[in-house]
């Protein structure tokens, strides 16, 4: 009977068993659930910073390869050996007469038309005919063209300093923008400007000359610039005379 009693009490069920396994199966759940969460919140947080990251690691990349002497050497400004530096260049005779303003007409210092002149590279002094004629193109420049105050560049840096209109606008300098040199002097009779200079990063333009590629097949001539201006808007003009 005691026998029969122990093996009875050894099958007897827990009765807070199924309590217990309900509660276990309620905690792994939970568990499964939190660390569902937590992996969504860090992916998350991945994808905002992703990009911060990214960014953080190409900026150091381009440090140090600013640092590299190799990079520096090839980042130094295209200035042209001086076996290939120009022996002409173009040249305004006189500056512009300032303030000028959108839709006036530019003139220089004395009241007369802008010209242009053929100039000896290194001395500065006017240069007689070419033996062929010389097609001129009036560009507008970026007021701090050229980078670091540089007196030489190159052709492409020259190019990459020319302002273009801005969207919608007519072309930003209008007039006698093409020219024929003859006799090293081109005349510039009709030139303005048709927006004023407030948009661009310096504020300021210049007035730049160079040749028009293919219309002369001598070497390279090298391009002309005047100083930095305001370009106003012809609205003030009144109230500033």
């Amino acid at each position: 009977m005691a026998a029969h009693k122990r093996l009875h009490d050894g099958f007897e069920q827990d009765p807070d068993q199924p309590e217990k396994k309900r509660m276990e199966r309620s905690v792994s759940f939970s568990t499964v659930i939190r660390e569902a969460m937590v992996m969504k919140q860090v992916q998350s947080v991945f994808l905002v910073l992703e990009p911060l990251l990214r960014r953080v690691v190409q900026e150091e990349i381009q440090a140090g390869l600013v640092r590299s002497p190799r990079y520096i050497e090839r980042s130094s400004p295209e200035t042209p050996p001086a076996a290939e530096r120009p022996a002409l260049r173009l040249a305004f005779l006189n500056p512009p007469m300032l303030p000028i303003f959108t839709g006036s007409k530019i003139e220089d210092v004395n009241g007369e038309p802008l010209q242009v002149i053929l100039v000896d590279a290194d001395t500065g002094s006017p240069r007689g005919a070419l033996p062929q004629f010389m097609r001129v193109e009036l560009v507008p420049l970026f007021g701090d063209f050229p980078p670091d105050g540089r007196e030489e560049w190159t052709a492409g840096e020259f190019a990459r300093g020319v302002v273009k209109e801005r969207a919608g606008k007519r072309p930003l300098l209008t007039g006698d923008v093409g020219l024929t040199m003859r006799d090293g002097r081109a005349v510039v009779n009709d030139l303005q400007f048709t927006d004023n200079s407030s948009w661009v990063r310096c504020r300021k333009f210049r007035i730049g000359a160079r040749v028009v590629p293919g219309s002369y097949e001598g070497a390279r001539v090298a391009e002309a610039m005047t100083e930095a201006f305001n370009v106003r808007d012809h609205r003030g003009e009144r109230t500033s005379t």
